[in-house]
C-alpha cells in the first residue's frame, strides 16, 4: 500500500513536470516565422530610429494563443539596432532577424522566469541598451530600472539615487538621456487605507539622468496641469512624438513639450474626433508631420497631418521650476531693495529740501531772531575783543551772561550750553563746519580758558550782524 502511493506521487509529480515543461515550451521557443503585413513592412521601411507602437489583438506578432500569455498585449519598437517585440507584463523581448515581402523571423532574446511584477512598465533603448522602468505586480508599484543583460539573457537592477514612482504621462528622450517623470502614484495594497489601494499621487516632477543613473527634481506640477492629471479618467493612450507626448483628455487632446516645458492645446475638433474613435492608439504611431492609423482588418493606413498649428499654446507651463522659483524670489528681494532706497532717498530728500527752507528763513530772519537776546550779547562781546585781536576770560562771559553772582559749577555748565547752542546755529545758518566761538587755555594759568571769534568767521559774522 506504502509503494503504491509512492509510486503514485512519483507518477503524479512526474505529469506535473512535463505539463509545466510543455506549457513552457509553447511560449519559450527560440524563433517564431509570422507572416509579413502592411503595418511590418511600412515599419521597417520608415527611417526613424525611435519608434513604439502599441499592437492590436489583430496585429500582434508573436503567436501566443492558447497559452498563459495569449491575454498579455503586445508592443513593437523600432530602434538603431532593428525591430523588436515585447509581451507586457513579462520581460521577454523578441528581435526581427530575418524578412521578406512574405514572413518575418523573430528571435527571444532573453530567459526571463519571473513574470507580472512589472505590468504597464515603461520599456524603452537608449545608447543599444535596452531598460524597462517602474511597473505594478504583487499588490505594489514600484520605481526600479532594469537594464537587458544580452550576453546572460536577463534583466539586471540598476541602483538609482533614489525611488521615484511613476506610471501615467511617463516620456523618454533618447537625444536627452532623460525619462521624464511628471507625477507619482504609488500604489502599496499591503499598507492598510484606501489610498494605498487606488494609489497615492504625489505632484512633484522628476526627470532620470540614465547614463548618471539619478534622479533629478524639476519642481511641482502647476496647479492647471494637477487639474488636468485629475480630470484624465480616459482610458485613452499616449503617442510619442520628437519632444513629448500626444494625449487626449475626455473630448480634448493635449500636446505635451516635455523637452522646452510647455503644454498646447487642440484647437482643431477634426483631430479630436480622429483620436476619439481610436481611443486605445492601437497601431498607430506618429511619423514626420503625419499620424499613421493602421486597420488590421483592411490592411491598410488611415493618416491624419499633424502639425503645431492646430494647437494653441496654454499659459501654463508643466512644472514649476526650483530654479525658476529662485529667481523669482531674487527678483522679489531685489524689488524690495529697490523700494527701501527709493523710500530712504526720497526721505533723505525731503529732509534737506526742509533743511534748506529752514536755512533760508533764518538767513532772511534778523539776528535776534536766529540767536536769543542772551546769545547775540556774548557774539558782540566776542566779536569787540577779536577785532582787537584780543580773547575773553572768563569773567567777562559770565558778567555778559549773568552768572557772576552763581556758583562755579553752574556757571561752568551755562557758560559750556551757551557756547555750544551758538557754535551750533552758526554750522547749520552757513551750512559748513566751521566753529564761530573757539576756546583755549591761558598761558599764565592753564586751569582756565580763553574765548575768541575763530579768526575765518569774523567777516562772515560781522557782515551778519552788519546786515541785521
Amino acid at each position: 500500500m506504502i509503494y503504491n502511493k509512492r509510486h503514485f506521487i512519483f507518477l503524479y509529480m512526474s505529469f506535473l513536470c512535463i505539463l509545466s515543461n510543455s506549457l513552457m515550451g509553447q511560449w519559450t521557443d527560440t524563433l517564431y516565422k509570422v507572416p509579413n503585413n502592411p503595418l511590418l513592412s511600412k515599419v521597417i521601411s520608415l527611417k526613424t530610429d525611435n519608434l513604439t507602437i502599441n499592437l492590436s489583438k489583430e496585429s500582434e506578432l508573436i503567436p501566443l494563443k492558447n497559452t498563459v500569455l495569449s491575454s498579455n498585449a503586445q508592443k513593437l519598437y523600432k530602434n538603431a539596432n532593428g525591430l523588436f517585440v515585447s509581451i507586457e507584463q513579462t520581460g521577454f523581448i523578441f528581435q526581427l532577424v530575418d524578412f521578406n515581402a512574405n514572413s518575418c523571423v523573430f528571435r527571444r532574446l532573453d530567459k526571463t522566469i519571473n513574470l507580472n511584477y512589472n505590468i504597464d512598465c515603461k520599456t524603452f533603448f537608449y545608447k543599444n541598451e535596452l531598460y524597462s522602468y517602474g511597473g505594478y505586480g504583487f499588490w505594489k508599484s514600484n520605481g526600479s530600472l532594469r537594464k537587458f543583460n544580452f550576453q546572460d539573457k536577463e534583466w539586471d537592477i540598476i541602483p538609482l539615487n533614489e525611488e521615484i514612482i511613476a506610471s501615467n504621462y511617463l516620456w523618454f528622450s533618447e537625444e536627452q538621456g532623460r525619462l521624464y517623470a511628471p507625477f507619482q502614484r504609488i500604489i502599496n495594497a499591503g499598507i492598510s487605507g484606501a489610498e494605498n489601494v487606488s494609489g497615492k499621487t504625489l505632484f512633484s516632477s522628476y526627470y532620470l539622468d540614465v547614463a548618471a543613473r539619478k534622479w533629478i527634481k524639476l519642481g511641482d506640477l502647476e496647479s492647471a496641469i494637477v487639474t488636468l492629471v485629475k480630470n484624465d479618467n480616459t482610458s485613452s493612450e499616449y503617442l510619442s512624438y520628437n519632444n513629448g507626448l500626444l494625449h487626449r483628455v475626455t473630448d480634448d487632446t493635449y500636446l505635451i513639450d516635455y523637452v522646452h516645458n510647455k503644454i498646447y492645446k487642440s484647437k482643431n475638433p477634426a483631430l479630436n474626433q480622429f483620436l476619439i474613435r481610436r481611443a486605445q492608439v492601437l497601431d498607430m504611431f506618429i511619423y514626420k508631420n503625419e499620424i499613421y492609423s493602421y486597420n488590421a482588418g483592411t490592411q491598410s493606413f488611415t493618416l491624419y497631418p499633424f502639425t503645431i498649428n492646430d494647437f494653441e499654446l496654454l499659459r501654463t507651463s508643466i512644472w514649476g521650476s526650483e530654479t525658476q522659483l529662485f529667481y523669482l524670489i531674487l527678483i522679489l528681494v531685489f524689488i524690495i531693495l529697490v523700494i527701501i532706497t527709493s523710500i530712504w532717498i526720497f526721505n533723505r530728500s525731503v529732509k534737506r529740501k526742509l533743511e534748506v527752507a529752514q536755512l533760508a528763513i533764518l538767513k532772511n530772519k534778523s539776528i535776534s531772531q536766529a540767536f536769543t537776546p542772551i546769545e547775540v550779547s556774548l557774539i558782540k562781546l566776542l566779536l569787540s575783543f577779536s577785532l582787537k585781536g584780543k580773547t575773553v576770560e572768563i569773567h567777562h562771559i559770565n558778567h555778559t551772561l549773568g552768572l557772576k553772582d552763581k556758583n562755579v559749577g553752574l556757571q561752568k555748565k551755562v557758560r559750556s550750553d551757551v557756547v555750544k547752542s551758538i557754535n551750533e546755529k552758526y554750522e547749520f545758518i552757513t551750512q559748513s563746519k566751521n566753529v564761530l566761538i573757539g576756546s583755549s587755555r591761558k598761558s599764565d594759568d592753564k586751569r582756565y580758558f580763553e574765548y575768541f571769534i575763530t579768526p575765518s568767521e569774523i567777516n562772515a559774522i560781522q557782515r551778519v550782524i552788519v546786515k541785521n
